[in-house]
């Protein structure tokens, strides 16, 4: 594990959340907590409470909800120079209530106000700025998802210059994040576009199966000439990890969680996962932490984990043996295996 990890560019829209205090519905809630939600940030920002040095490339309002957003960003450490703050479009927000389904089940349900924002003029010429040219020519890794080409046509215009703005040998990582409503009055050319230009995709069974018709790993390496990693994730069974030309797979199976909330628990994985590949680690070290990340999210009702691994709690992750690791349980109200006296930290430290 390498003291000192590359460095990554995220490039996305983040939004602030309004949730209803007492989880209670939209119509009973009367007043809201705030937070702040968004793949790419939510990457950004767990890859920089991990000790990542993380460049967050976007636009918000000149408004308060922009304050609050960079504001929290450089809390948690993420870089910011690449922010654009625009007086004329405003910061997108959403409003996350949690509904109780048919079966019983209590599940969020989210009210997006983001149309017209200021995340959405991002465009090609956003590539060219001095301050996006700096964070992206710095980076060993640039992030992005479906979810961007998704929010207008200048968006899906960057998506599509995105890999020749990339320094020789860096990577771009693209969680596929297929949102059907996102894409219901747009063509998804954009998309397939963004794809083919990834080197590494990280992407779910079932999203899999709804956006290509299949979640065939060589199939897709095939269909997409840059690929050279597949991180195929399972829910709460396992991930794996394939590369182009590679016989062998790592398979990690994911830990028991008692799941208080499922959103941003895949920008914690790929956070986790993307963490690791920063540092050298192998498949498994990656796929572990990335389990690990996601796992901490998913006990918490924020799109963020509460905390992450530090240095000593991702060795214990990264070396447990395949026993210890299976019998761990993650839930709110008991301590995190990993855990340690002290604050959260660095991968690295």
């Amino acid at each position: 594990m390498t003291t000192s990890p590359s460095t990554v560019s995220t490039i996305g829209e983040a939004m602030v959340v309004l949730l209803p205090e007492g989880q209670l519905p939209v119509a009973e809630a009367r007043e809201y907590r705030t937070g702040v939600g968004g793949a790419e940030f939510n990457v950004a920002s767990s890859l920089a409470r991990l000790g990542v040095p993380t460049h967050w490339i976007s636009r918000v309002g000149d408004d308060g909800f922009g304050d609050y957003i960079l504001e929290t960003a450089r809390n948690d450490g993420v870089l910011t120079d690449a922010v654009e703050r625009d007086d004329h479009r405003p910061t997108g927000l959403y409003v996350k209530e949690t509904v109780v389904g048919a079966d019983g089940d209590r599940r969020p349900r989210m009210h997006y106000y983001r149309s017209g924002s200021a995340a959405s003029a991002l465009g090609a010429d956003t590539l060219l700025h001095d301050a996006t040219r700096a964070a992206v020519t710095a980076s060993a890794i640039v992030h992005t998802s479906g979810i961007t080409p998704a929010l207008s046509d200048s968006t899906a215009e960057l998506v599509g210059e995105l890999g020749g703005a990339l320094p020789d040998g860096a990577v771009l990582s693209v969680d596929l994040n297929f949102r059907p409503r996102l894409w219901e009055r747009r063509s998804t050319a954009a998309l397939h576009r963004l794809l083919d230009q990834a080197s590494v995709l990280f992407l779910g069974t079932d999203e899999a199966e709804l956006f290509f018709g299949h979640a065939d790993a060589e199939r897709l390496f095939a269909d997409l000439p840059t690929l050279q990693r597949i991180v195929l994730k399972d829910e709460e069974n396992a991930a794996t990890t394939v590369h182009r030309g590679v016989a062998e797979h790592c398979v990690v199976r994911s830990l028991s969680v008692d799941v208080v909330e499922t959103v941003g628990a895949g920008d914690a994985f790929a956070a986790g996962y993307l963490a690791g590949l920063a540092h050298g680690l192998d498949d498994a070290a990656c796929t572990r932490l990335g389990h690990a990340v996601a796992a901490s999210t998913l006990i918490c009702h924020g799109d963020r984990p509460e905390s992450v691994p530090d240095a000593p709690g991702v060795r214990t992750i990264v070396e447990a043996d395949d026993e210890a690791w299976a019998s761990w349980r993650i839930a709110a109200d008991r301590p995190l295996p990993w855990s340690t006296a002290g604050s959260p930290g660095t991968v690295g430290a």
